[in-house]
């Protein structure tokens, strides 16, 4: 394998996996279930769904009014702030609470792998190429691990959130993490996902090599979250119509 290359770097959504609107909604019930379960008035009575749901939009109003995306938000603060709206406190230990909101509705409502994705990262995990995850996500890295690594038997050298960072793609902080923790330059990592503005731009501008993943753009169902095509052509920028084309580009056979 060239020099250049050491590490590969995965987008998460449309690129290792996806979902669907009724799958989003169904994970997010559970893990709102969770949450009312896991919080107590203070005079120890239960926290009622539908407290819990008007909490959700006062919340999530709260974000938009300071231009916070949820996902920038560490998942301890997102309970803690949550508790806090409600009058609230913990009936179990907070960490406990947090975990489970992280975890909630992986296991009962997963999204789909991205059998491309699956393929390609055990071929990778063969011939000892690490692995990392690069993701904007409401949920913590270590969530996201265990269910990748459990559910689609992947091994990976880790999973880089924005809720851990405190930065969503592009921020050059979430690929200076990513570097950070893989332990070799920028330049030696090759980065691969399925907008060209969050991973493409985001990557180059963290001296990543880069790759646009075209695979699942028919899998886009989010209007409010439309990925962009590139905007011009750039012979440099790979563009990938299936997951099985990223060995070449690490150099393997």
């Amino acid at each position: 394998m060239p020099a250049r290359y050491r590490v590969l770097s995965l987008d998460l959504h449309d690129t290792v996996v996806w979902d669907t609107p009724a799958i989003v909604e169904a994970q997010y019930e559970v893990r709102w279930a969770l949450l009312a379960q896991e919080l107590r008035r203070s005079n120890g009575n239960q926290i009622l769904p539908e407290e819990l749901r008007r909490i959700r939009e006062i919340f999530s109003a709260e974000l938009r009014t300071q231009g916070r995306p949820v996902e920038t938000v560490p998942v301890a603060a997102q309970v803690d702030q949550i508790r806090q709206l409600l009058g609230a406190q913990y009936a179990v230990f907070a960490g406990q609470a947090v975990q489970r909101f992280a975890e909630g509705g992986l296991k009962e409502h997963p999204p789909v792998l991205n059998p491309e994705a699956q393929s390609l990262v055990h071929h990778l995990n063969d011939v000892g190429v690490p692995v990392v995850i690069i993701t904007d996500t409401s949920r913590s890295g270590s969530a996201w691990r265990s269910f990748l690594e459990g559910a689609g038997g992947m091994r990976l050298a880790d999973v880089i959130a924005s809720t851990d960072v405190g930065a969503c793609k592009p921020d050059p902080r979430i690929f200076a993490e990513a570097t950070r923790r893989a332990n070799v330059p920028a330049s030696e990592i090759l980065h691969v996902g399925d907008s060209w503005k969050r991973d493409v731009e985001g990557a180059r501008a963290g001296g990543m090599g880069a790759a646009l993943y075209r695979g699942l753009w028919e899998r886009y169902w989010d209007p409010a979250n439309q990925r962009e095509k590139p905007p011009v052509v750039d012979p440099s920028i790979p563009c990938l119509d299936h997951l099985s084309e990223v060995p070449n580009l690490l150099g393997l056979t």
